[in-house]
């Protein structure tokens, strides 16, 4: 039986270009995967920024609801300064309104302090829309990208596949079930190039006989990998 090598290498391109073709359709999903990953830590961290706004707006609000009391409180024994029935009743409201002055003066630093952190948190919450926005707009146009690619990989895989099973059809029936076994097993690498001294799939060794069988045509597995072999196209006895 003499072999065609021009078929085995159409085939073993057609497998490789099948392989390629199915290694790109699996790389789609998981970049689509990787932005919406991107888009939901934006999300989160978006949420994180505007619960913390919002607790900064609530403490900020109790302290200056706080001073608001003891300013009215202040204003009250300042009143009652006035209608003392003795000093000591006197001197004990003038000790109280100069420790909640002084206790005012420090709650409204503290207010002061939590304005500048509101400043900052509201730039903040900004920055991570901005950064949401962006994140979102990402995943829709990889993810608009990717259905085009699929679309245009699954017509692709089909017209290759529609040709490969015409080109097995070439294949002597008696070395036919032998082939779609490795090709089951081993996809591409079903099939392998030689250049007659190694297997080009594991670099195992060639035999004289086998090398001898590749000269003569005969179908020829490598005893390393099993793969189905042939000559290269540049090869003098191809």
């Amino acid at each position: 039986m003499s072999l065609d090598y021009g078929l085995l290498r159409t085939l073993h391109r057609m497998l490789r270009q099948l392989t390629d073709i199915g290694e790109r359709m699996d790389k789609g999903p998981r970049k689509v995967r990787i932005v919406a990953a991107n888009e939901a830590n934006f999300s989160k961290a978006l949420d994180e920024a505007k619960a913390a706004l919002l607790e900064m707006r609530k403490a900020s609000n109790a302290k200056q609801l706080q001073l608001g009391e003891r300013e009215a409180k202040i204003e009250d024994m300042k009143t009652k300064l006035n209608v003392c029935d003795s000093n000591k009743e006197f001197q004990l409201l003038k000790d109280r309104i100069a420790a909640d002055l002084q206790a005012n003066s420090v709650l409204q630093d503290e207010i002061l302090e939590q304005l500048e952190k509101l400043d900052v948190l509201t730039d903040g919450v900004d920055a991570s829309k901005k950064n949401h926005e962006k994140s979102q707009a990402e995943s829709k146009r990889v993810s608009d990208e990717v259905a085009l690619d699929l679309k245009a990989l699954v017509a692709e895989k089909e017209r290759i596949t529609g040709e490969l099973a015409g080109k097995e059809k070439e294949i002597p029936s008696d070395l036919l079930i032998q082939y779609r076994r490795l090709v089951t097993g081993k996809g591409e690498d079903a099939l392998g190039a030689t250049n007659t001294e190694t297997c080009g799939n594991c670099n195992q060794t060639l035999t004289p006989q086998t090398v001898n069988d590749l000269m003569m045509k005969q179908p020829v597995f490598c005893k390393g990998c099993g793969c189905w072999m042939y000559l290269p196209e540049n090869h003098p006895s191809a």
